[in-house]
């Protein structure tokens, strides 16, 4: 019977190549490769732990953020990037993020007109959220992105906050 870690190292390679592909495709490729039958729960579950190997535990991202934050100020000098965090007991929970990169404003100010139209868009996956843009239009008529924020809901606090 095939273990869960031995699915994920047989469809590593694989998702690498394929990222698109889910479970259904998975169990697919595990049962034409290897000639044997598979639960779907068991594609699913090798599945995801495959994707854990790739790009890491989603818990780990929360951690790595600071990094990336440090990187774009260095080979990004001017940009803003805010970070709001909540105490949760001892821990740190992730509140929202805020992003204007120096070269996006840069460009805004230089060659767009002086309009700037915010919006959000619902995320979904293993967290959800909002994801707010500020946009604007230059000389195409093409939209022309200045900033971005992610936070957990639509609300008062969350707009003030990206304005």
């Amino acid at each position: 019977m095939a273990s869960q870690s031995w699915v994920a190292d047989r469809l590593t390679d694989w998702l690498k190549k394929n990222p698109s592909k889910g479970p259904k495709a998975s169990k697919e490729k595990i049962e034409g490769d290897f000639g044997i039958k598979l639960k779907y729960s068991k594609a699913y579950s090798g599945m995801q732990l495959a994707l854990q190997q790739i790009h890491g535990k989603y818990e780990d991202s929360f951690s790595l953020l600071f990094n990336w934050k440090a990187q774009m100020e260095i080979t990004s000098p001017g940009s803003i990037v805010e970070i709001d965090v909540q105490k949760v007991g001892k821990k740190r929970r992730f509140k929202r993020i805020f992003v204007a990169l120096k070269p996006c404003v840069d460009g805004f100010l230089a060659g767009c007109r002086p309009f700037v139209g915010v919006d959000a868009s619902i995320l979904n996956g293993k967290y959800t959220g909002q994801l707010a843009a500020a946009t604007g239009v230059d000389g195409h008529n093409w939209l022309y992105h200045i900033a971005y924020a992610i936070f957990d809901s639509e609300n008062e606090d969350n707009w003030k906050w990206f304005m």
